[in-house]
């Protein structure tokens, strides 16, 4: 197994790592610089590199179902008011040659995506360049920013497709700057056994380095 990554900033590289037994390594050098992301604005600074944005299991936050598929609302206003601000931020480097910033949005459902779709247009964020789609067909890419919408949220402790491990590895190791993940911390955390542990382990990471978000702060 090749133990030195080359994609991501070693803060998200801790977040994964807990899927190659601890031992991949970051080879990047100068990763500070080469990683920045350099959107820092109202809530996201410099110095974060993975970010839970936290959503409450209240009535307005659950996931609500569409056939066999689920989709949640207002995890899609939340990604929404990230990416305003992503734009807000990233525009006068565009106005200034460079080019649009890659952000990838990525679930684990497909009632989801086509909701994400509909809301993400991209004459809205002429600074962005935003690439959609399911974790599965994300597998093998990469992009500079990496939100990952979790949409389960029930009272019933029910994770759905968000249990497997390679799913959330692929879901969580495509990002090089910035992973966001919008979600119900409380959900996936307080779940049994390795599913728990996996996303515990995640929160571990994010909290080191001061990256939950109340998503009422993206709203306010």
């Amino acid at each position: 197994m090749l133990n030195i990554q080359y994609r991501m900033h070693p803060i998200i590289m801790g977040a994964i790592n807990q899927f190659y037994d601890s031992k991949l390594e970051c080879g990047i050098l100068e990763f500070d610089t080469k990683r920045a992301h350099n959107l820092a604005g109202k809530i996201i600074k410099e110095s974060h590199h993975i970010i839970w944005v936290e959503t409450p299991i209240e009535n307005k936050f659950l996931e609500q179902r569409n056939g066999t598929s689920y989709f949640n609302t207002k995890e899609i206003d939340a990604i929404e008011r990230l990416c305003q601000q992503f734009e807000i931020t990233w525009t006068s480097r565009v106005a200034n040659g460079e080019p649009k910033k890659e952000i990838a949005v990525i679930t684990f459902y497909g009632a989801q995506l086509r909701k994400i779709d509909e809301g993400l247009q991209s004459q809205l964020f002429p600074s962005l360049q935003i690439t959609t789609g399911t974790v599965d067909r994300f597998q093998g890419m990469e992009r500079l920013v990496v939100i990952v919408s979790m949409i389960r949220n029930n009272s019933r402790g029910d994770v759905g497709f968000a249990k497997k491990p390679e799913r959330v590895n692929v879901a969580f190791s495509r990002a090089q700057e910035l992973l966001v993940i919008v979600g119900c911390h409380s959900l996936f955390t307080q779940q049994g056994g390795q599913v728990g542990s996996m996303y515990s382990n995640v929160s571990d990471i994010v909290r080191l380095h001061g990256g939950f978000i109340d998503v009422s702060r993206l709203f306010s």
